[in-house]
């Protein structure tokens, strides 16, 4: 079975993970493997959330995955600028969910809710505006992100001022009429380092420290030969899906084998593109088929 049709049938179906390795296909020019510093297919982590029962909410929170994966199959793809739209709207949604679920006492719940009513109002509102539909997407991306490291971090005082430091540099570059495809970089610059400060978090017996400083190294490397703000983008984004892999296996151990499937797509997909635009695309659709993942998962487990 190709690549596309596993992804469309596991997609539709859900289907669970079945492997108990961490392997990756070598994707040398945006996806370098990672490994673990032990089993993955050992219990998750002890900071993972512990399960605690609610059907209803489970119900409620699966039909809204469903929505999305609905909506990003039959989402617009006719461009590189309409691609990009429907995968950061997907990602932004899905990453809700998991922000939602993880809300356990409610007590972000208005803050959630407002965020993502914000970032769909204001994409209903500039629907023919494809450049700003895409800021939008970003800055929904970001709030998502930053969202979640505030319920990670909470009580913890040295951390808020880390995340609230990253925003000030973040706001910053956003001001003045600054040019799209420069946001959306600054953007996802700051999605990855926030997204690193929650997973490293999680790896709370440090796992994944080799995986972490690979990764890292990437970045970095990625940063220095990145000659366009669109390499910047394609470097923050693709970092943030391999750290993203590092916390679905914290949740999900046996999930290596649909993370192998994921790094072989990215493999194929930035094989046969022929243009910035259409990485930018296949950058955003793997971080949301991972952060999809990652919201079910965490809906299975939690409730």
């Amino acid at each position: 079975m190709s690549f596309r049709m596993f992804l469309a049938v596991f997609l539709f179906l859900g289907m669970s993970a079945c492997s108990s390795e961490h392997a990756r296909k070598d994707a040398p020019s945006q996806n370098e493997s990672v490994q673990s510093n032990g089993s993955p297919a050992e219990s998750a982590l002890e900071q993972t959330p512990q399960p605690r029962q609610d059907p209803e909410r489970k119900k409620e929170l699966l039909a809204r995955l469903e929505s999305i994966r609905k909506d990003n199959a039959a989402g617009k793809r006719d461009s590189e600028i309409q691609t990009l739209i429907t995968e950061l709207s997907s990602l932004t949604r899905a990453l809700g969910v998991t922000a939602l679920v993880l809300d356990r006492s409610g007590a972000f719940a208005e803050e959630i809710e407002s965020e993502i009513s914000k970032f769909e109002r204001t994409d209903r509102q500039k629907k023919e505006d494809d450049a700003g539909r895409i800021m939008n997407g970003m800055s929904g991306v970001y709030g998502m992100y930053a969202l979640l490291a505030k319920m990670r971090f909470v009580g913890q005082a040295e951390r808020q001022a880390e995340i609230q430091e990253i925003h000030d540099e973040t706001v910053s570059a956003l001001r003045g009429g600054t040019p799209a495809v420069k946001a959306a970089a600054a953007i996802a610059e700051a999605c990855y380092t926030l997204s690193s400060m929650i997973i490293r978090d999680i790896d709370s017996d440090r796992r994944y420290d080799k995986a972490f400083e690979q990764i890292d190294r990437q970045y970095q490397q990625g940063s220095n030969v990145a000659n366009k703000q669109e390499d910047s983008f394609i470097n923050g984004m693709f970092r943030t899906f391999e750290v993203s892999q590092l916390w679905l296996l914290s949740i999900n151990p046996k999930a290596s084998e649909l993370i192998t499937e994921l790094n072989a797509g990215v493999s194929e997909d930035s094989g046969q593109a022929t243009n910035v635009g259409m990485q930018m695309g296949i950058a955003a659709k793997y971080l949301f088929l991972i952060s999809y993942l990652i919201a079910r998962d965490t809906v299975q487990l939690t409730l």
